[in-house]
């Protein structure tokens, strides 16, 4: 009689497969197990759940351990798989806190993070989120700190800081979720120090050479046949202009089209940027009105057959220019010419960085000048909190000399008379407040 020996039971596998939904967004990561001789199917979680393929598969590997050591059990479509937290790497962790969040971005801002997160996980991607204390912390600060590029270029402490913040705000749902009591990333103490940067401002005779020499720049790109229409942007003093006469964003002003321009209102509309600026209505002083009318009339006739769809500072055939060329190039070359007409005339130089956040503050000082409440320049600016005018009120009030007159020119509504100008400010009202009555009021 022959005996049969009995089946060897084959080894228990297991892996890991997503299912992406119609809709392009949802993905539902399912695990595949068999284990003596049965096949298991069921689902691990969406990534809307927090749910990626690198926590899908530390799970499997924990299911796998435990068919090892014979103390799996199948779940029940009634009882969820629950995640041991202990086993959970920051990879894993970020990945949750970054699928609820990034929908909720602008997409910029969602670049930006994404960068951030780049940096983080390559230095913490597989630590236990359970693990990392402050001294996991500080040295990532110090690996950050010491990072060169393939170009050899190395981050700044505010970039560094801006990382570690990101790390911040993961490890505060990580305290949520029990996987951490307290947040080791929170504190001074984490952070680089970052130097106090210049807050410099353009004075009022500033704003004028500036404005000249963009039109004189303009008026050579014109004439020379050797550059390409696209190349050339219309209104270039117009453009910077409005940037220090209206306090606007540069990328809200390159982005901006001529039908967000109502001449006859003396407003401009822009679109939404921040919280609190959106829907802004910027009120434009006559001078700027006519800077900006000079302009539209400048735009040849086959652009302006457009319409509102027109950019309100376009390139010869029409588009728009990049934030980043307005900065590297009309700014800069403005600047530069400026400088060169003001040096032979024996007079101040601008400052050494001139950028088109320096002609937003120029904005809020000529506002100060000029004796404009508080809060209607950080309406214009689109700020909620005083903290940045003020700042910039502060420094203006050290000014014991300004020419009151050309401020008044620079700045004045079209429905405002002429003022006199034997007080040491002025404005629409007699005069113009004291920045600590300014402030006292915010604080109210």
């Amino acid at each position: 009689m022959t005996a049969t020996l009995p089946a060897v039971p084959r080894k228990a596998i297991g892996h890991v497969e997503p299912h992406e939904w119609a809709d392009g967004r949802t993905v539902t990561y399912r695990a595949r197990v068999r284990v003596n001789g049965k096949r298991h199917r069921f689902n691990l979680g969406m990534n809307h759940e927090g749910w990626s393929m690198e926590r899908a598969r530390v799970e499997m590997e924990r299911i796998m351990g435990q068919i090892e050591r014979g103390t799996w059990e199948p779940p029940s479509r009634a009882r969820p798989v629950v995640m041991d937290t202990g086993e959970e790497t920051l990879h894993v962790t970020a990945s949750r806190w970054w699928q609820k969040r990034r929908d909720e971005l602008a997409p910029k801002t969602k670049v930006d993070y994404e960068w951030r997160l780049a940096h983080l996980l390559r230095h913490l991607a597989h630590d236990l989120t359970a693990e990392i204390d402050v001294a996991r912390v500080d040295e990532l600060r110090e690996g950050l700190r010491k990072w060169r590029s393939e170009r050899g270029k190395k981050l700044s402490p505010r970039s560094i800081n801006m990382v570690l913040d990101a790390l911040a705000a993961i490890l505060d749902e990580a305290v949520e979720y029990g996987i951490l009591d307290t947040n080791p990333a929170r504190g001074k103490r984490r952070r680089m120090r970052v130097p106090t940067p210049s807050r410099s401002f353009l004075e009022p005779g500033m704003v004028v050479s500036l404005l000249d020499a963009a039109s004189e720049r303009e008026r050579e790109l014109l004439a020379d046949e050797n550059v390409p229409n696209e190349r050339i942007l219309l209104g270039r003093r117009a453009l910077l202009a409005t940037l220090c006469l209206a306090g606007p964003r540069i990328t809200e002003l390159t982005e901006v089209g001529s039908g967000a321009l109502d001449l006859h209102a003396g407003g401009l509309r822009l679109g939404k940027k921040t919280a609190a600026g959106r829907d802004r209505h910027l009120e434009l002083s006559a001078y700027l009105l006519g800077e900006l009318r000079s302009h539209l009339a400048s735009i040849p006739a086959g652009l302006r057959k457009r319409g509102a769809k027109l950019p309100l500072f376009p390139t010869l055939t029409g588009g728009r220019h990049e934030p980043s060329n307005v900065r590297t190039r009309i700014l800069a070359d403005a600047v530069e010419r400026a400088n060169e007409a003001r040096g032979k005339e024996g007079r101040m130089l601008l400052p050494d960085k001139v950028t088109p956040h320096t002609l937003r503050r120029t904005f809020a000082s000529l506002s100060f000048f000029a004796g404009r409440d508080l809060r209607f320049v950080m309406g214009q600016l689109g700020h909620d909190s005083p903290s940045m005018t003020l700042s910039v009120y502060a420094q203006a009030m050290k000014r014991s000399q300004v020419d009151e007159a050309l401020v008044w020119r620079l700045m004045a509504f079209p429905d405002e008379a002429e003022r006199e100008l034997n007080s040491p400010r002025f404005g629409p009202s007699s005069s113009a407040k004291p920045l600590s009555a300014e402030r006292d009021r915010m604080v109210e």
